[in-house]
């Protein structure tokens, strides 16, 4: 076992008290671009690094990092603090709780992703208690504002150079080389029946678990679904989906109504609207439907889309355009390129190695996804864990949780990835 039983209670603690600040992003205050909690928690992880003996930075509470070592070419461990919405129903325990119930860690945040990273910067800070000396400099570097448009990065990117090379503990093991492109859109699609108000979700990349309608006589129709991260939208089950089709049958000569019920759902590979794109090297786009809301009589939707890397944004646009209602409007309000790694880069090859070394499991391949990480910032970057193979996807759902036994399996891995790659 490479961390040690007092480091690992240290991490736990200071994990614990990191999923009791609310990090969803919020309104922005004088200082605090993405409202108060993040922040706050901000400062409590870098105040912290800074009491292990870290060199520390804080970027207008966009982001900050906590450097180990010296020497100009920089290893970084990228990811963040800010967490998706919670829908309070159906969680076991407080969402922002930080409790731990029969071994199992429950809060949001513990997989995306707060737990990693502090249980990186505790690998870290073990490294430095047993006087390992990097050959380059290791930096970890906290953002405040993934799950809602990278503004954090954009900010941290503008000030500072990014590291030379390094992993984002955000997705999945063995190793993620390859992340599909995403775009999230704004769909206008035009007039709703006179007196029809329909309402639901907050992001484009969880699928929608619940859905309101209202209809002109005051009569209120809810829809409920299954949430999931907005990159595995088969995971889920979507409320806008069941919505759709009960509205399409009272209103069928409405066009904005059919758009949605007949092109954006039925189909989470997005075969509906032509988008049915697949290749070898990532596999099939995603379409999630995340929010709908009426805005001056008009239905909104927002589309979360990751297309193969073989494919370009504009012709996603294109396309999606080409079936759209003749006066509706489409707004694109984030975007990140593709990620591919080559599988034989010396990144991919020790971290598997390591992943090997570690859980026993022979000849581990690099993985294609359609979750977006810091990595794709890098020069050379990859995803590394948290997630095994196995394991339930609790990400961006309710009652996300770890149990112990996870988080210490995942630190021993980190522990030994970070020493192989800066040794």
């Amino acid at each position: 076992m490479s961390i040690t039983q007092q480091t690992f209670d240290q991490m736990i603690a200071t994990l614990q008290k990191t999923l009791q600040i609310n990090t969803i992003k919020s309104e922005a205050k004088q200082g605090m671009p993405f409202g108060e909690g993040n922040a706050i928690c901000l400062k409590y992880v870098l105040d912290l690094c800074k009491e292990m003996g870290f060199e520390t930075q804080n970027f207008d509470n966009y982001a900050g990092h906590a450097d180990y070592g010296d020497g100009d070419e920089v290893f970084g461990v990228l990811g963040h603090l800010d967490v998706v919405p919670v829908n309070p129903t159906g969680w076991v325990a407080d969402p922002f709780g930080g409790e731990i119930k029969d071994g199992v860690l429950y809060g949001r945040g513990v997989l995306d992703n707060k737990g990693p990273m502090i249980a990186c910067l505790y690998a870290i800070k073990q490294l430095k208690d047993e006087g390992f000396k990097p050959s380059k400099k290791i930096r970890i570097i906290f953002g405040c504002d993934e799950e809602s448009g990278w503004k954090c990065m954009d900010y941290y990117a503008s000030k500072i150079k990014m590291p030379d090379e390094g992993f984002s503990p955000d997705g999945d093991f063995p190793v993620i080389n390859v992340e599909k492109g995403l775009v999230h859109f704004e769909i206008n699609a035009g007039k709703l029946p006179e007196g029809v108000v329909v309402y639901g979700g907050a992001r484009p990349n969880i699928v929608l678990d619940e859905c309101h309608a209202v209809l002109p006589d005051g009569q209120e129709i809810v829809e409920y679904g299954k949430a999931s991260h907005g990159s595995l939208p088969e995971c889920g089950i979507n409320a806008g989906w069941k919505m759709f089709a009960k509205l399409n049958e009272l209103y069928p000569q409405n066009k904005a109504i059919t758009f949605a019920n007949t092109k954006v759902c039925g189909d989470c590979n997005g075969g509906n609207i032509g988008i049915g794109w697949s290749d070898d090297v990532s596999g099939k786009l995603t379409l999630n439907l995340g929010f709908v809301k009426t805005v001056d009589g008009c239905l909104v939707l927002g589309l979360d889309v990751r297309y193969p890397v073989t494919f370009d944004l504009q012709q996603v646009i294109d396309q999606i355009k080409s079936q759209m209602p003749q006066d509706a409007t489409l707004q694109v309000f984030g975007a990140h390129a593709p990620l591919h790694v080559p599988a034989e880069s010396n990144l991919v090859q020790t971290l598997l190695k390591v992943f090997s070394e570690q859980t026993g499991t022979k000849d581990p391949q690099p993985i294609a996804v359609g979750g977006a990480t810091y990595a794709r910032r890098l020069p050379v970057g990859v995803a590394f864990g948290p997630v095994f193979d196995s394991d339930e996807k609790l990400i961006h759902e309710t009652n996300e949780r770890a149990s112990l036994d996870h988080l210490r399996k995942m630190m021993n891995i980190y522990y030994e990835a970070i020493k192989a790659l800066t040794k």
